[in-house]
C-alpha cells in the first residue's frame, strides 16, 4: 500500500459565496481556510467492461472538498467510516492486518480533521485526482488530501478496483491478490479511471441535483499519486489534455517488487512493458522521493530522475532526506512499525540499524509543497511560486527545479 498520518488543526472562518480565485492569496504554510467535508460516491464506468468482476467498471471513490462554516457542527469522521457496513469492518481488519496493524486500535488513533457528508462551501474550486499505491487504499493520504481540501481544493481518490487492498463493490468485495493483477489492461485501467472521474465529476457540476452543482472550475485539473499511482498520473497526463499539472510520489513504474522478479519470468516480462513512460512529461510536474526507499531502491529512484530531467515543462524534485517509501502515507497511523520510511530499519539480530526521518515531518513539508505546486500552476498565484522556486527545507531535503516555459 502506500499511505499517512494526520497533522491538521483547521483555522474555521465564514466563508464568501464567491469565486475561489477572485483575490486568493496562497499561503503553503498556513492550515487552510476551510472546514473539511469528506463523503463517498460510487461511479459505474459503462463504456468499459472491468477485467476483474467482468462487468461494468465501478469505482469506489472518496471527495475531500472545501465545507462551509456549519461543517463545525458534525462529528469528525472516523476511521472505519471508510468501511461501511459489517462487512467493510471484517474487511478492514483483513487488510489491515495484512499490513501489521489492528483495526480496532487504528479506529481509536486514526487522526481525520473532516466532517462527513458535510455541505460544500460557497464558490468554485480546482479539481485534484489523486491514485493510490498498488494494494493501497483511496484513502490511503488522507493528511495531504484535507491539507488539499482546507486550501479550496476538491480532490477525488477512486479505490483501482483489483488493484486495491479491498474495494467494497455493491455486489462483492473485490480482494487484491496476485489473481487480480495478472489482466494487463490494469496498466491503462488505472490512468482511465482517473480520466473517467474528471469526466463524471464534470458532469455532476452541471447537474442541479448534485452536491457539486456549479462548485468546479472547469478544465482546472490536477493529479497526484503515490508509488503505482505516481507512474498512474504520468500516464495520466499523456492520455488526457485536461490535466495541467501533475505531482508523482515515490514513482514507481511497475506492481511487482523485488522479490516477485526475482523468482518470476512472466513478472520480468512485465515490468519490460510497464516502465515509467518514456514520453516526456510536458506540463508542470513536481517529482517527490525519498533517498532510503526500499521499495523501489536506488534503481527506481534512477528512473524517477530521469523522467524528472526529460520533463520539457516547468520541473521540481524533492528528495527528502533518511526517508521511504510510506514516508508520505498514512502507514505510520496503520503500522508505527512498518519500516521503509516508517519507524526503524532492523538489520541482522532484529537489532535497529535504521532510523527513517521523522514522516510527520516530512508529510507537513510535502503538504506545503503540494499547495504551493498546485497554486502555483492551476491558480497562477505569486506567493506560491515564491515557495516553491525555493528550498524552504535544506536541511530535510535535496531541491532540483528548473522553470521551463
Amino acid at each position: 500500500m502506500e499511505s499517512v498520518p494526520r497533522i491538521c488543526l483547521f483555522a474555521l472562518v465564514a466563508l464568501l459565496p464567491f469565486h475561489v480565485g477572485a483575490g486568493w492569496a496562497s499561503n503553503p504554510r498556513s492550515a487552510g481556510s476551510y472546514p473539511v467535508g469528506v463523503r463517498t460516491e460510487i461511479f459505474v464506468d459503462s463504456d468499459r467492461i472491468c477485467p476483474i468482476t467482468h462487468k461494468p467498471r465501478t469505482l469506489v471513490t472518496e471527495f475531500w472538498y472545501p465545507a462551509a462554516a456549519s461543517a463545525t457542527t458534525l462529528p469528525v469522521n472516523r476511521f472505519e467510516q471508510f468501511w461501511p457496513g459489517p462487512l467493510g469492518t471484517v474487511m478492514g481488519k483483513i487488510a489491515i492486518g495484512a499490513f501489521g496493524g489492528n483495526f480496532i486500535e487504528v479506529n481509536q488513533r486514526f487522526k481525520n480533521a473532516a466532517r462527513r457528508d458535510a455541505k460544500i462551501a460557497a464558490g468554485t474550486f480546482p479539481l485534484l485526482v489523486f491514485s493510490h499505491g498498488n494494494g493501497g487504499f483511496r484513502f490511503q493520504n488522507t493528511y495531504q488530501m484535507e491539507y488539499l481540501a482546507a486550501h479550496g481544493y476538491v480532490v477525488a481518490a477512486c479505490d483501482h478496483t483489483g488493484n486495491a487492498a479491498v474495494t467494497l463493490l455493491p455486489q462483492t468485495p473485490v480482494i487484491y491478490s496476485k489473481q487480480t493483477i495478472k489482466d494487463l489492461r490494469r496498466w491503462d485501467d488505472r490512468p482511465r479511471d482517473l480520466s473517467f472521474l474528471i469526466t463524471r465529476i464534470e458532469q455532476l457540476s452541471t447537474r442541479k441535483n448534485s452536491w457539486l452543482f456549479a462548485r468546479i472550475e472547469r478544465g482546472n485539473y490536477g493529479a497526484l499519486g503515490h508509488s503505482f499511482g505516481g507512474f498512474t498520473v504520468c500516464r495520466l497526463a499523456e492520455m488526457d489534455p485536461r490535466v495541467k499539472a501533475i505531482l508523482p510520489m515515490t514513482l514507481a513504474g511497475t506492481l511487482f517488487d523485488a522479490k516477485d522478479l526475482a523468482t518470476s519470468a512472466d513478472a520480468r516480462k512485465l515490468i519490460a512493458s510497464v516502465e515509467i513512460p518514456n514520453i516526456p512529461c510536458k506540463i508542470p510536474l513536481l517529482v517527490i522521493l525519498g533517498d532510503h526507499d526500499r521499495t523501489v531502491g536506488d534503481a527506481g529512484n534512477q528512473r524517477s530522475k530521469q523522467f524528472f530531467e526529460r520533463a520539457v515543462g516547468p520541473r521540481y524534485l524533492l528528495m527528502f532526506k533518511d526517508a521511504g517509501h510510506f514516508s508520505f502515507t498514512d502507514m505510520a497511523q496503520i503500522n508505527p512499525n512498518f519500516g521503509d520510511g516508517i519507524g526503524v530499519e532492523k538489520g541482522k539480530n532484529d537489532k535497529a540499524d535504521f532510523t527513517f526521518s521523522d514522516a510527520l515531518v516530512d508529510q507537513r513539508i510535502t503538504n506545503q509543497y503540494t499547495v504551493a505546486f498546485f497554486d502555483t500552476f492551476l491558480r497562477h498565484d505569486d506567493a506560491a511560486k515564491k515557495f516553491l522556486d525555493a528550498n524552504q527545507y535544506p536541511e530535510e531535503l535535496a531541491y532540483q527545479k528548473e522553470n521551463r516555459k
